[in-house]
């Protein structure tokens, strides 16, 4: 399984978890469950696409959805142009695949930088807490150090509620999911995910630190009158946190839920099992199972019973299966032979014709389909041009030739692409 299928199953599965969450569990006073939720669906995320079944594999159903998946997966494209015009420019695939890493990387360099700085720049403020610069209107809790500024009133609830950021580790699920979102920046899910999960962490601490209040419409005018200029703090828990007293005000009046509304929590069950169900289709292997017999011969036995051959198609290997010479050369083979019909000049017509096939263990071409055209005797020449390739260098898996599924698309185009 490459990079970009992974990473594109792990933020379908984050952004599964999150849904769910935010449907039916959002609004409910189970704040530990919640944040259990929170943080076992998103480290499942990441796992599931590696959960697979054998039994639904079995299904006809999942096989179905392998090849609508397969059909298009493939980042290369081949343009084809009419012979009045250069192929040779267009000889080169478009390395989609290479620009979507570079833009990744990039974005996941700057935000570890960002990332850093905060935590440098935090460490500052911890290290210095107790100088007299550090504004005495603060309060904040990280992993297990809190500070409570002198000049606050109600200083005692103040500290019992940084107290539960401390003594839960509430700081570790910010890094868990700072981290997170680091590394999926692209998802604005993890965004959500990450204002959510500090929202349960206040809850849980003002759930606590009401308690040391005369009641909780005198804990939530504690909140409401001493946010406005207070400094916000990024990674810390800042018990005046200005886009977060809304929600918390909301929640102290909020009667607390049923029990009955726990019967929520298991329907993340079939939920489950469709992400399971997922990946399995998505799986880089699909076994087909052929029935074979032969007759006998005066050479074999008088008898000799059917045999059952288990064949593997792999869609994804370890070491991809590639046209002699590699990608380069495929694809000034393929602009240097494959012609634009004539009846699809005249026509005007353009658009991209998807062949898959199998490179079989000996590296020849077999099973060549059009899974998508565009007619105009397109078709028929991306098949002619596909039977007539010269042998490929198979994919192997563990060290050894397997058959391998290919998905090419080749780009018909009027126009010089470059």
């Amino acid at each position: 399984m490459n990079w970009l299928h992974y990473l594109l199953q792990v933020n379908l599965y984050l952004a599964g978890f999150y849904g769910f969450y935010r449907l039916l569990l959002r609004k409910e006073t189970f704040h530990q469950l919640n944040r259990s939720f929170l943080l076992a669906g998103t480290a499942l995320a990441f796992f599931i696409p590696a959960m697979q079944s054998d039994w639904i594999r079995t299904w006809l159903f999942t096989r179905q959805v392998n090849d609508s998946i397969y059909s298009y997966y493939n980042p290369g494209v081949v343009f084809i142009t009419p012979d009045y015009l250069d192929n040779s420019s267009s000889a080169h695939p478009m390395a989609w695949g290479h620009v979507l890493a570079f833009t990744y990387l990039c974005g996941i360099l700057i935000l570890l930088g960002q990332f850093a700085f905060r935590l440098m720049r935090l460490g500052d403020i911890i290290r210095y807490r107790t100088n007299r610069k550090v504004d005495q209107n603060m309060a904040f809790a990280f992993f297990n150090h809190f500070f409570v500024g002198k000049n606050l009133s109600n200083r005692r609830t103040i500290e019992m509620h940084e107290r539960v950021h401390v003594r839960q580790l509430h700081s570790a699920d910010v890094i868990f999911f700072e981290l997170i979102a680091i590394f999926n920046w692209f998802n604005p899910i993890v965004y959500f995910l990450k204002q959510d999960i500090c929202l349960i962490h206040e809850y849980l601490a003002d759930e606590v630190a009401s308690k040391y209040e005369t009641s909780r419409a005198d804990y939530a005018m504690l909140l409401f009158s001493q946010q406005f200029g207070v400094q916000q703090m990024e990674l810390a828990h800042t018990f005046f946190s200005k886009s977060l007293l809304k929600s918390r005000i909301a929640m102290l009046k909020q009667k607390p839920s049923q029990t009955s509304a726990l019967m929520k929590y298991a329907l993340i069950v079939p939920v489950f099992g469709s992400m399971i169900f997922l990946a399995t289709a998505c799986a880089q292997k699909e076994k087909q199972e052929e029935m074979v017999s032969a007759p006998a011969t005066p050479a074999e036995s008088p008898v000799k019973p059917a045999a059952t051959v288990e064949d593997e198609v792999f869609t994804v290997v370890e070491k991809q299966a590639k046209f002699p010479g590699g990608n380069a050369e495929m694809y000034r083979y393929l602009a240097k032979n494959v012609k634009y019909p004539a009846a699809a000049q005249r026509a005007n017509v353009e658009g991209k014709v998807f062949a898959a096939f199998i490179v079989e263990k000996d590296g020849s071409i077999t099973n060549v389909k059009i899974v998508k055209g565009i007619g105009f005797g397109c078709d028929e020449e991306v098949l002619r041009i596909m039977k007539e390739m010269p042998k490929w260098i198979p994919g192997t898996q563990a060290g050894n030739p397997v058959r391998s599924r290919f998905n090419l698309p080749i780009a018909f185009t009027m126009e010089d692409p470059s």
